[in-house]
């Protein structure tokens, strides 16, 4: 009709998986490139040999590590205790879901190109984060193409608490 609504996304469908929630884990090559995130991701490195994972970079519940101690050219550890730039791990993490949500759109609106332009995107984070952290996600989400700069109106980082209350009054 035009004016459907997608209200609710599903992860890890393609691994027999049904969940309303992505695991906050991404993969990166032996050339430090991204390779996926999510399900796909976990299943990847899970496929990988001992001798290749070695040489692959793969994090998980890295967005916890944004409540201590924040800088700009902070280090993240992956499972292996090898290293990449925080900055690169969460800015292709947001990279990948703005892929996502795109794809979710033109998918629902029958292939409709939607005019990028037109969309505003909403971050959500803990209350508890500092302000150096909700700097480093503007930042993060500047490199990931979902704002072109600093005051961008089309980019919103909101408290968790906040948007679940306006959620629930919606309903």
């Amino acid at each position: 009709s035009g004016t459907d609504q997608i209200l609710q996304v599903y992860w890890g469908t393609e691994h027999g998986l049904k969940t309303p929630k992505t695991p906050t884990c991404i993969l990166f090559n032996q050339k430090q490139q991204f390779w996926n995130f999510g399900y796909d991701a976990v299943m990847k490195y899970k496929s990988l040999s001992l001798s290749k994972a070695d040489n692959w970079y793969f994090f998980q519940n890295f967005e916890m590590k944004l409540q201590h101690n924040i800088t700009s050219g902070m280090e993240l550890k992956a499972s292996d205790g090898k290293t990449l730039p925080a900055l690169m791990v969460f800015s292709e993490s947001l990279h990948c879901l703005k892929e996502h949500a795109l794809n979710t759109i033109q998918e629902a609106s029958f292939q409709t190109v939607c005019n990028q332009e037109e969309i505003s995107w909403v971050i959500t984070i803990p209350a508890i984060w500092s302000a150096a952290a909700r700097q480093f996600v503007w930042l993060a989400a500047r490199k990931a193409g979902l704002a072109s700069d600093m005051i961008s109106e089309k980019l919103i980082i909101a408290l968790e608490q906040e948007v679940a209350s306006l959620w629930c009054k919606q309903l």
